[in-house]
Protein backbone atom coordinates (compact mmCIF):
# COMPACT_ATOMS: atom_id res chain seq x y z
CA UNK A 1 0.00 0.00 0.00
CA UNK A 2 1.64 3.16 -0.73
CA UNK A 3 2.53 5.81 1.91
CA UNK A 4 4.23 8.92 2.80
CA UNK A 5 5.14 9.76 6.15
CA UNK A 6 7.04 13.10 6.97
CA UNK A 7 7.70 12.89 10.64
CA UNK A 8 8.77 16.56 12.65
CA UNK A 9 9.64 18.24 8.95
CA UNK A 10 10.40 21.58 9.20
CA UNK A 11 11.30 23.52 6.13
CA UNK A 12 12.82 27.00 5.18
CA UNK A 13 12.88 29.22 2.30
CA UNK A 14 15.36 32.13 2.64
CA UNK A 15 16.36 30.91 6.17
CA UNK A 16 12.68 31.52 7.14
CA UNK A 17 10.52 28.76 8.22
CA UNK A 18 7.52 27.87 5.84
CA UNK A 19 6.58 24.47 7.59
CA UNK A 20 7.63 23.85 11.35
CA UNK A 21 7.62 20.23 12.89
CA UNK A 22 4.89 18.69 10.28
CA UNK A 23 3.99 15.04 11.07
CA UNK A 24 1.84 13.64 8.06
CA UNK A 25 0.61 10.50 7.05
CA UNK A 26 -0.96 9.93 3.61
CA UNK A 27 -2.51 6.98 1.99
CA UNK A 28 -3.68 5.47 -1.03
CA UNK A 29 -6.60 7.89 -2.51
CA UNK A 30 -6.42 11.57 -4.40
CA UNK A 31 -5.14 14.18 -1.95
CA UNK A 32 -5.50 18.41 -2.59
CA UNK A 33 -3.22 20.69 -1.45
CA UNK A 34 -4.82 23.79 -1.10
CA UNK A 35 -4.38 27.10 0.54
CA UNK A 36 -3.12 30.45 -0.35
CA UNK A 37 -0.10 31.90 -2.03
CA UNK A 38 3.24 31.37 -0.28
CA UNK A 39 1.88 29.43 2.67
CA UNK A 40 3.82 26.33 1.32
CA UNK A 41 2.17 23.94 -0.88
CA UNK A 42 4.97 23.95 -3.48
CA UNK A 43 7.42 24.01 -1.06
CA UNK A 44 6.19 20.96 0.55
CA UNK A 45 5.66 18.79 -2.22
CA UNK A 46 9.57 19.67 -3.14
CA UNK A 47 10.60 17.90 0.07
CA UNK A 48 7.84 15.04 -0.80
CA UNK A 49 9.86 14.52 -3.78
CA UNK A 50 13.12 14.87 -2.80
CA UNK A 51 13.85 17.93 -4.12
CA UNK A 52 13.97 20.02 -1.15
CA UNK A 53 16.67 18.77 1.85
CA UNK A 54 14.31 19.77 4.95
CA UNK A 55 16.15 21.96 7.56
CA UNK A 56 15.16 18.84 10.48
CA UNK A 57 12.61 15.81 10.30
CA UNK A 58 12.20 12.74 7.64
CA UNK A 59 10.25 11.40 4.78
CA UNK A 60 9.34 8.05 4.19
CA UNK A 61 7.91 7.00 0.56
CA UNK A 62 6.27 3.45 1.23
CA UNK A 63 8.53 2.88 4.29
CA UNK A 64 11.91 3.88 2.69
CA UNK A 65 13.81 7.00 3.95
CA UNK A 66 14.01 9.48 1.19
CA UNK A 67 17.22 10.90 2.58
CA UNK A 68 19.09 7.22 2.97
CA UNK A 69 17.31 5.09 0.98
CA UNK A 70 17.03 7.50 -2.21
CA UNK A 71 16.93 4.75 -5.06
CA UNK A 72 14.42 3.00 -3.58
CA UNK A 73 12.28 6.08 -2.56
CA UNK A 74 12.26 7.78 -5.77
CA UNK A 75 11.81 4.85 -7.88
CA UNK A 76 8.30 4.66 -6.39
CA UNK A 77 7.80 8.41 -7.19
CA UNK A 78 6.89 10.53 -10.10
CA UNK A 79 6.73 14.43 -9.36
CA UNK A 80 5.73 17.35 -11.76
CA UNK A 81 6.85 20.65 -10.48
CA UNK A 82 4.59 23.65 -10.90
CA UNK A 83 6.97 24.62 -13.83
CA UNK A 84 9.65 21.74 -14.91
CA UNK A 85 12.66 22.10 -16.85
CA UNK A 86 12.61 20.54 -20.38
CA UNK A 87 15.05 20.27 -22.93
CA UNK A 88 14.24 22.60 -26.07
CA UNK A 89 16.86 21.22 -28.43
CA UNK A 90 15.33 17.62 -27.57
CA UNK A 91 12.55 15.82 -29.30
CA UNK A 92 9.34 15.04 -26.87
CA UNK A 93 10.16 10.93 -27.67
CA UNK A 94 13.56 11.74 -26.78
CA UNK A 95 12.60 12.98 -23.52
CA UNK A 96 10.75 10.09 -22.59
CA UNK A 97 12.91 7.82 -23.77
CA UNK A 98 15.89 9.41 -21.65
CA UNK A 99 13.46 9.55 -18.42
CA UNK A 100 12.47 6.22 -18.85
CA UNK A 101 16.14 5.09 -19.37
CA UNK A 102 16.60 6.89 -16.01
CA UNK A 103 13.88 5.19 -14.66
CA UNK A 104 14.22 1.74 -15.87
CA UNK A 105 10.95 2.00 -17.57
CA UNK A 106 9.92 0.13 -21.13
CA UNK A 107 11.93 2.77 -23.76
CA UNK A 108 8.38 3.56 -25.57
CA UNK A 109 6.48 4.06 -22.10
CA UNK A 110 3.92 6.82 -22.17
CA UNK A 111 4.09 7.81 -26.01
CA UNK A 112 1.10 6.42 -26.78
CA UNK A 113 -0.42 8.58 -23.91
CA UNK A 114 1.44 11.77 -25.19
CA UNK A 115 0.75 11.16 -28.74
CA UNK A 116 -3.30 10.53 -28.30
CA UNK A 117 -2.94 13.70 -25.74
CA UNK A 118 -1.63 16.10 -28.54
CA UNK A 119 -1.02 13.60 -31.77
CA UNK A 120 1.27 11.24 -33.00
CA UNK A 121 3.41 13.62 -34.77
CA UNK A 122 3.82 15.37 -31.78
CA UNK A 123 6.38 12.97 -30.72
CA UNK A 124 9.18 13.91 -33.17
CA UNK A 125 8.55 17.82 -32.66
CA UNK A 126 11.34 19.76 -30.62
CA UNK A 127 10.31 20.54 -27.37
CA UNK A 128 11.29 24.00 -27.94
CA UNK A 129 8.14 24.22 -30.57
CA UNK A 130 5.54 22.74 -28.71
CA UNK A 131 2.92 25.50 -27.31
CA UNK A 132 2.91 25.87 -23.53
CA UNK A 133 -0.42 23.68 -22.84
CA UNK A 134 1.60 20.84 -25.30
CA UNK A 135 4.74 20.86 -23.04
CA UNK A 136 2.39 20.77 -19.82
CA UNK A 137 1.51 17.84 -20.80
CA UNK A 138 4.72 16.23 -22.01
CA UNK A 139 6.01 17.20 -18.48
CA UNK A 140 3.26 15.27 -16.69
CA UNK A 141 3.97 12.05 -19.07
CA UNK A 142 7.18 12.09 -18.12
CA UNK A 143 6.74 12.66 -14.61
CA UNK A 144 4.18 9.21 -14.37
CA UNK A 145 4.85 6.64 -17.70
CA UNK A 146 7.18 4.76 -15.47
CA UNK A 147 3.99 3.92 -13.44
CA UNK A 148 4.93 5.16 -9.93
CA UNK A 149 2.73 4.34 -6.44
CA UNK A 150 3.06 7.55 -5.52
CA UNK A 151 2.38 10.86 -7.92
CA UNK A 152 3.47 14.72 -6.56
CA UNK A 153 1.64 17.20 -8.68
CA UNK A 154 2.23 20.70 -8.51
CA UNK A 155 -0.85 22.65 -10.33
CA UNK A 156 -1.18 20.17 -12.94
CA UNK A 157 -3.86 21.68 -15.31
CA UNK A 158 -1.85 25.19 -15.76
CA UNK A 159 -1.76 25.81 -18.93
CA UNK A 160 -4.07 22.97 -19.96
CA UNK A 161 -7.87 23.86 -22.54
CA UNK A 162 -10.94 22.75 -20.86
CA UNK A 163 -10.81 19.31 -23.13
CA UNK A 164 -6.78 18.16 -21.72
CA UNK A 165 -7.74 18.83 -18.14
CA UNK A 166 -11.45 16.71 -18.70
CA UNK A 167 -8.28 13.98 -19.36
CA UNK A 168 -6.01 14.63 -16.85
CA UNK A 169 -9.48 14.53 -14.31
CA UNK A 170 -9.81 10.64 -15.78
CA UNK A 171 -6.13 10.18 -15.17
CA UNK A 172 -6.60 11.19 -11.41
CA UNK A 173 -9.36 8.99 -11.40
CA UNK A 174 -7.78 6.07 -12.92
CA UNK A 175 -4.85 6.42 -10.71
CA UNK A 176 -7.06 6.70 -7.66
CA UNK A 177 -9.23 3.68 -8.88
CA UNK A 178 -5.97 1.79 -9.32
CA UNK A 179 -4.76 2.46 -5.42
CA UNK A 180 -2.16 4.72 -5.77
CA UNK A 181 -1.07 7.78 -4.04
CA UNK A 182 -1.48 10.92 -5.73
CA UNK A 183 -0.51 14.70 -4.12
CA UNK A 184 -2.33 17.51 -6.16
CA UNK A 185 -1.41 21.02 -5.52
CA UNK A 186 -4.55 23.27 -6.86
CA UNK A 187 -6.37 26.49 -6.70
CA UNK A 188 -9.62 24.47 -7.76
CA UNK A 189 -10.28 21.50 -5.66
CA UNK A 190 -14.10 21.11 -6.19
CA UNK A 191 -13.20 20.55 -9.92
CA UNK A 192 -11.07 16.53 -8.31
CA UNK A 193 -14.36 15.11 -7.00
CA UNK A 194 -16.29 14.65 -4.00
CA UNK A 195 -13.65 11.60 -3.05
CA UNK A 196 -10.88 14.09 -2.79
CA UNK A 197 -9.44 14.64 0.61
CA UNK A 198 -8.24 18.48 0.96
CA UNK A 199 -5.28 19.21 3.02
CA UNK A 200 -5.08 23.29 3.63
CA UNK A 201 -1.70 24.53 4.14
CA UNK A 202 -1.40 27.48 6.32
CA UNK A 203 -0.16 28.85 9.36
CA UNK A 204 3.74 26.96 9.03
CA UNK A 205 1.43 23.59 8.96
CA UNK A 206 -0.84 21.12 7.43
CA UNK A 207 -4.58 20.04 8.69
CA UNK A 208 -7.40 18.67 6.75
CA UNK A 209 -9.78 20.51 5.58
Amino acid sequence: MPTIRARALTLRRGGMPVLQDLSLELGPGLHALVGPNGAGKSTLLRALAGVLPPASGAVEIDGHDLWREPVAARRRLGYLPESPELFPYLTARELLRTANAVRGAAPEAGEELFGRWVRPAALDLRIGSLSAGQRRKLALVAATCHEPSVLLLDEPDNALDAAARADLLELLARWTDEGRLVVVSTHRPEALGERTRRLVVADHTVRAG
